[in-house]
């Protein structure tokens, strides 16, 4: 494809470019409802990859990788995608219970979701969303609207970025005998 001047001394931006041109010349081409959210899905994967991120970071602000490779690893390659799938899924339930919780202040709501988070984020190297997890419970306990309002948005950033992250990581297959 043909990139814009600006775009050669930084590849990155020209992918993107690219991607978002292969987007628009496959929009015509999509008839079913399954298919538009796909595309809407790689929509939003390119907008996120299109945002200026430092190096190495995952928008998690302390983050153990190995944690999660281990995880896939004890669960084997038989089971990874299913572990990767339910993580999703208890994350992002964890994360629409947090959001209802916080509107209305339903401290016991917010008590039992953080036990979640605390357990999940640990378990795969969010060290950072577990502190802040772990802060949710001493909130809720102490039923302390201020310090909730506080320490949500950043709380619901690494959220979501785990969710990402998960989202993007892929089971280890087996070896081929």
């Amino acid at each position: 494809m043909t990139r814009p001047d600006n775009t050669m001394t930084d590849p990155r931006s020209g992918a993107i470019v690219d991607l978002r041109r292969a987007i628009q010349a496959l929009r015509p081409h999509l008839d079913t409802p399954d298919d538009k959210a796909d595309l809407a899905l790689i929509e939003d994967a390119a907008a996120r990859l299109s945002q200026p991120r430092a190096a190495g970071t995952t928008g998690i602000a302390d983050f153990d990788p190995t944690r999660l490779a281990n995880l896939l690893q004890i669960t084997g390659p038989s089971m990874g995608s299913e572990l990767l799938v339910r993580l999703t899924e208890d994350l992002s339930t964890t994360q629409d219970i947090l959001a209802a919780g916080t509107s209305v202040s339903d401290w016991k709501r917010l008590r039992e979701a953080s036990h979640v988070l605390i357990s999940l984020s640990g378990s795969v190297g969010a060290l950072s969303l577990q502190a802040m997890s772990e802060s949710l419970n001493a909130i809720a306990h102490a039923q302390d609207r201020a310090a909730l309002v506080t320490l949500m948005p950043p709380l619901d950033g690494e959220l979501s970025a785990l969710i990402r992250l998960i989202r993007a990581t892929r089971a280890p297959t087996g070896l081929a005998e």
